[in-house]
């Protein structure tokens, strides 16, 4: 300053003052504890507390920044946050009891934090977010420390968006540490952006994108699709990973589009990994559209039952619009109906989709999963180990598919059948039919949960009326030739079918079709066991078809099948 004088005229020349501009962004105060359900107590006051600390070396002054919840937006009053500087914030009235474990803010109307979990936003006082933690008792990861008394913390302030990855329970003896550096503080960096998670029309030109973290500012450059015309991108959740996408070109019915994202990276810096996504307008799903393709309901001890469907039709179905429910063989009581997911998402033509309340285990336990087309739910409907019946309907009530299963459709030569599931031949076949279902091969580890089925046989082209899958197989659940699939394509819609195997002698073994409705066409299976359930011996075995239709007309086939055993 040239020249300042006050107003007695008092002056002084050239006045010089060093200052250094600060101003805040997204991730310079954080919220890094969280003290949700404080009974029972350990040995901290009984009393719910959040603490944010400034990852900074600058000051701010924290006077009309907010705390909001879903629900509530609470002002902080004038105090300053220090470099590196850490605040317990709770209601007026218990800053008394947190005094001793370090700086204290009071706000009015301190918000709730509930114990089940809430999204908790601190932004400044121009509105810029500083931070937004959405947290439940699952990030605990310890189910006893979620049962109260013990606070969440962050383990490392450098990577504030990597949520439940970057949280835990406290280690420290009191419960928590409000004040102080957390317990369970260590390295721990954020390395991979999956990128996005869903991509969903809610009608011809309205479509939802979904992040796996937080993105700011994303906008309509870094989209495309082809063939539509993007006239706006906006966020719709305070978490920066859910975000609306306006076309000007309306989307068209029964096609196929792929959203694709470029130059995107999340907090830390990491480059998106799935940067593409298909979708498209949905249709209400009907009779046979998406049927059961796979069952696991007998897992091994700690891990999780999954059940996988396939979209057997032409049509784009929302998972949202479709529901589960079990049925007591014993009482025909039916349980209370269970969605396939909570939110609009797409299964296209020929796609699976599996869901399993343990995805971490299920991966873990099956190597052949299909992680793309396999998803994590909150709860399934019952799948007794013995025995069940599964139904599955639209929301419009209709019936689109339904399973009964039991142990005895599993290999019959298993020691065990835990940890094993039931696998279609091909999913075109009727669901309620026990022989169109077999145990998953040994090869792909007992299950395929999101990836094609290991038992899965496609019926061979022609024009022969019984085609066989093979003229041998070798019944040992080794995943090669397990099984003969005999595959009928007869004239007409009104054929029944007996089919019996004999073997070399003439002497019948087993029956495998009676009086059996196939219409035009269907596929059987012969798995190489006699009426009593036991294995045949290896040799040569005489399949006997027989057909008549409503036309009267009877029609015959002796086919030949061997049988080849090990050792």
């Amino acid at each position: 300053i040239n020249r300042l004088c006050d107003l007695q005229g008092n002056c002084s020349p050239n006045i010089k003052y060093d200052f250094t501009t600060a101003w805040t962004e997204t991730g310079d105060v954080i919220i890094t504890e969280i003290m949700a359900d404080p009974t029972p107590e350990v040995s901290l006051p009984p009393k719910e507390y959040i603490e944010i600390t400034n990852r900074t070396s600058f000051s701010y002054n924290l006077k009309d920044w907010r705390l909001s919840t879903g629900t509530q937006s609470v002002a902080f009053p004038t105090v300053s946050i220090g470099p590196s500087g850490i605040y317990i914030v709770c209601a007026p009235e218990d800053t008394v009891l947190y005094k001793k474990f370090g700086k204290v803010i009071g706000l009015k109307q301190f918000p709730t934090l509930t114990d089940a979990g809430r999204m908790l936003c601190l932004s400044d006082s121009k509105g810029i977010l500083m931070h937004v933690v959405e947290y439940s008792a699952e990030w605990y990861k310890d189910k006893l420390k979620s049962n109260g008394g013990w606070s969440l913390e962050m383990i490392d302030t450098d990577f504030p968006f990597y949520d439940k990855e970057n949280w835990a329970a406290s280690v420290s003896k009191y419960g928590g540490t409000p004040g102080m550096v957390n317990s369970v503080s260590e390295n721990n960096p954020d390395l991979i952006f999956h990128g996005i998670t869903n991509v969903f029309a809610r009608d011809s030109i309205t479509i939802n994108l979904m992040f796996s973290e937080p993105v700011f500012g994303f906008n309509q450059k870094y989209v495309t699709i082809p063939g539509v015309v993007i006239s706006d991108v906006q966020t719709i959740d305070s978490l920066h990973r859910s975000f609306l996408i306006k076309a000007e070109t309306p989307l068209k019915r029964s096609e196929i589009y792929q959203l694709e994202i470029r130059d995107v990276h999340d907090f830390a810096g990491n480059s998106i990994e799935n940067r593409k996504f298909k979708f498209g307008l949905t249709e209400m799903a009907a009779s046979g559209d998406l049927v059961f393709n796979e069952l696991l309901f007998n897992p091994f001890p700690g891990d999780a039952d999954y059940l996988e469907l396939i979209n057997n039709s032409e049509k784009i179905l929302d998972a949202s619009r479709l529901f589960i429910v079990s049925e007591s063989e014993a009482t025909g009581t039916i349980s209370d109906p269970v969605p396939l997911w909570y939110e609009g998402k797409c299964i296209l033509p020929g796609e699976c989709f599996a869901i399993t309340t343990d995805l971490k285990s299920i991966t873990h336990r099956y190597f052949s999963a299909g992680q793309e087309h396999l998803f994590e739910v909150s709860s399934l409907p019952s799948m007794p180990d013995d025995e069940g019946h599964l139904i599955l309907y639209n929301r419009e009530l209709e019936k689109i598919d339904e399973v009964s299963y039991n142990d005895d459709m599993q290999f019959s030569l298993l020691s065990s059948s835990e940890g094993v599931a039931l696998e279609k031949i091909n999913p075109v076949s009727g669901s309620m039919e026990g022989a169109n279902w077999k145990s998953a091969s040994q090869t792909s580890g007992w299950g395929t949960p999101g990836a094609a089925n290991s038992v899965f046989k496609e019926m061979p082209e022609g024009e022969e009326p019984v085609i066989f899958s093979s003229t041998k197989i070798s019944p040992d659940n080794d995943g090669n030739e397990d099984f003969l699939t005999v595959n009928l394509n007869l004239s007409g819609t009104g054929n029944v079918v007996n089919v019996s195997v004999y073997d070399e002698a003439g002497n019948f073994v087993k029956k495998i079709a009676s009086n059996f409705f196939v219409g035009a066409g269907s596929s059987l299976v012969w798995d190489g066991t006699s009426n009593d359930g036991s294995l045949v011996r290896r040799g040569i075995y005489i399949i006997l078809i027989t057909a008549y239709n409503d036309a009267g007309k009877t029609q015959k086939w002796k086919k030949v099948c061997t049988v080849i055993r090990k050792g």
